[in-house]
């Protein structure tokens, strides 16, 4: 397996992606290996918020942060991202989930999350509900990163939990790139669009 599509890899589309379901997005990489890749979007917001998820939930249905839109895939799954916060937790703990790198967590029990949001050990920019996913076929992704359709970043959280319109999020993660990375931030996808 190729070392820059670790489990929290970030991947920038290209500014040329013109697929709607991909085009300026930011996907944070959830598992990758031999069978393909698995991952969401992070910086595409839906108008439907945690609330209307979980209209009978004692402190979820109070909760009025945005769904965000993982991927065109699964779209009935509901995943939860959340942030460790060391100085909230005992020591050794991080919090329940799989360990995606720079404190970021994929995963863990929906009452812990309602408890820690409750007990203000989490605020809303720690914590991300994503609905859906995006996933590529054993090799899909290596061709499409091969092709430049995708740019790898190391894992960031501050990407993962930025707040802001998606292009702005997309923009600042293709600012971290070395190289021509921040130059490409303001290409139009289409050179016709000029």
């Amino acid at each position: 397996m190729t070392d820059y599509l670790s489990r929290g890899t970030l991947l920038l589309s290209a500014p040329e992606m013109l697929d709607p379901n991909f085009m300026h997005t930011v996907v944070l990489i959830f598992d990758h290996d031999d069978s393909g890749a698995m991952g969401a979007i992070v910086n595409r917001p839906l108008e439907a918020t945690v609330a209307d998820a979980f209209p009978h939930h004692p402190a979820l249905s109070q909760l009025s942060l945005q769904l965000r839109d993982g991927g065109p895939v699964g779209q009935e799954m509901l995943q939860v991202l959340h942030l460790s916060d060391p100085a909230a937790n005992p020591p050794g703990v991080v919090g329940p989930g799989i360990d995606l790198g720079d404190g970021v967590h994929l995963g863990g029990d929906l009452d812990w999350v309602a408890e820690r949001i409750q007990a203000k050990k989490a605020t809303e920019d720690q914590i991300r509900f994503v609905v859906g996913y995006s996933g590529w076929a054993p090799g899909q992704l290596e061709n499409e990163i091969e092709g430049h359709s995708w740019l790898p970043l190391p894992p960031t959280a501050d990407l993962v939990f930025a707040t802001g319109d998606p292009e702005s999020i997309w923009r600042a993660g293709m600012g971290r790139l070395s190289g021509e990375g921040p130059s490409l931030a303001y290409l139009p996808p289409d050179p016709s669009w000029n």
